[in-house]
């Protein structure tokens, strides 16, 4: 008896995970604090003693300089002003899937929207191994933010690797002409970057 009630619990218990694994949809609780944990990260490389680049790309032309900690905030300005669609104003205008990603080997969570709100898109990529506070790590954010300025159409594309970098790549269009810029920068090596 004792068997088959501990082979019951654990079915069922099984059960529930696999059933946790197909869904789609997560609760609105479940968004991240996108904002704040990257100005979270910019106090700490604001004091930190890595060496930082700046990458700059215009129309194929790249141009890497050195800079300082207490200018990657003046950098990574798109990033720290991002509106938080985990607000209440926001967050029930974001559809929330989540899955896990065997290429990466982490937990993506995709937030999209088709309202008027400048962050169409937001993924939040974590480690599937809890950290020792038995949280998931951010490995990485993913932002795609659509603008207008005047009459002309603005796309950023930005990317914050976790202890690695951050970039953004801004393409403009005004008269059926497009015109691309991406900024990078960089600390704790160049490993894997995309110069």
């Amino acid at each position: 008896m004792t068997r088959f009630l501990a082979s019951f619990v654990f079915l069922t218990v099984l059960t529930g995970c696999k059933d946790k694994n197909k869904k789609t949809d997560v609760p609105a609780e479940q968004f991240f604090p996108v904002t704040d944990y990257i100005k979270g990260e910019l106090a700490k490389l604001d004091t930190s003693l890595a060496t930082f680049y700046k990458i700059e790309t215009v129309d194929g032309v790249s141009d890497t300089v050195p800079i300082r900690n207490t200018d990657v905030k003046r950098y990574a300005r798109d990033f720290a002003t991002l509106p938080d669609i985990s607000s209440n104003e926001l967050k029930n205008d974001y559809q929330i899937t989540h899955e896990y990603d065997d290429m990466l080997n982490a937990f993506v969570f995709m937030f999209t929207t088709n309202e008027d709100h400048p962050v169409k898109r937001e993924d939040v990529v974590l480690d599937p191994a809890p950290n020792a506070q038995g949280k998931n790590d951010i490995q990485s954010i993913f932002v795609e933010l659509w603008q207008n300025n005047g009459d002309t159409l603005v796309r950023k594309n930005m990317l914050w690797e976790a202890g690695k970098n951050f970039q953004v790549t801004t393409v403009s269009e005004a008269g059926g002409t497009q015109h691309a810029k991406k900024l990078q920068v960089v600390w704790n090596g160049f490993d894997g970057q995309n110069l």
